[in-house]
């Protein structure tokens, strides 16, 4: 079985889809839930709820992982949609043929560039408004499969014992609830790059749902590149 840590921020109306298609899966899964949302919500198919009297961010689903009672465990954001049933299956499967300690498997990543910047900076950045592509790179559904310094946590499947190497409040930073998935990658990979796994097992199988470019996103706020790049150098360089 695999454990789902689920969150939500104002797109209940997302959530009933979200965990129809997690209970259809091959592999069965218990489902937790953080709502971050102003009301609280009920669902009898989700095995845990909490609901949140405030908006903690991000970072509060990781803090249900410890109570998973099986190997694998896998975020999941509000604006996404497994639509085959054969997806979890795909990951465990990924998981054990390509598995290595801290190892991560998701479908969105991040390589950063030499300097440890998650999205270009300088030069790099006014040649990516002219079309040149230049690291750091963004991917998602890849055609095949590769390796990745950061996951987006938009899914990252990981086995529960490899938390052992994340602390419950990363101390050195008070931005890291933003960015849980840059510090989740680091410390996982020990700040190895290209440590986790983009996998092409479930491109066409993932549905896109409403919210992920809305203003409530998290990437609306006009310095989240530059947060993204400080976290990134704090987690991956040290500064």
């Amino acid at each position: 079985m695999v454990t789902i840590l689920l969150l939500n921020y104002k797109r209940e109306t997302n959530l009933p889809r979200i965990i129809d298609s997690l209970r259809s899966q091959t592999v069965p899964c218990e489902i937790f839930l953080w709502n971050n949302a102003e009301k609280p919500y009920e669902n009898p198919h989700v095995d845990w709820i909490v609901n949140s009297s405030r908006n903690v961010r991000c970072w509060s689903r990781w803090s249900m992982a410890p109570f998973a009672a099986h190997e694998y465990a896998m975020t999941m954001d509000d604006d996404m949609c497994f639509t085959a049933s054969d997806c979890l299956e795909a990951l465990v499967n990924e998981m054990e043929t390509n598995y290595v300690a801290g190892r991560a498997i998701g479908t969105h990543g991040v390589v950063l560039d030499s300097d440890a910047n998650y999205y270009p900076r300088g030069m790099s950045q006014s040649l990516r408004k002219v079309g040149v592509k230049i690291a750091p790179r963004h991917f998602k559904f890849v055609k095949e499969n590769m390796h990745v310094d950061i996951l987006k946590g938009r899914m990252i499947f990981f086995k529960k014992k490899d938390l052992l190497t994340v602390p419950t409040y990363p101390a050195d930073t008070d931005k890291f609830m933003y960015c849980d998935d840059i510090v989740v990658s680091s410390y996982l990979a020990q700040r190895k790059r290209k440590h986790h796994l983009l996998t092409s097992k479930l491109n066409d199988k993932i549905e896109e749902l409403w919210g992920g470019k809305e203003q409530m996103a998290l990437s609306a706020d006009e310095e989240w590149e530059e947060l993204r790049n400080r976290m990134a150098k704090i987690y991956f360089v040290g500064h």
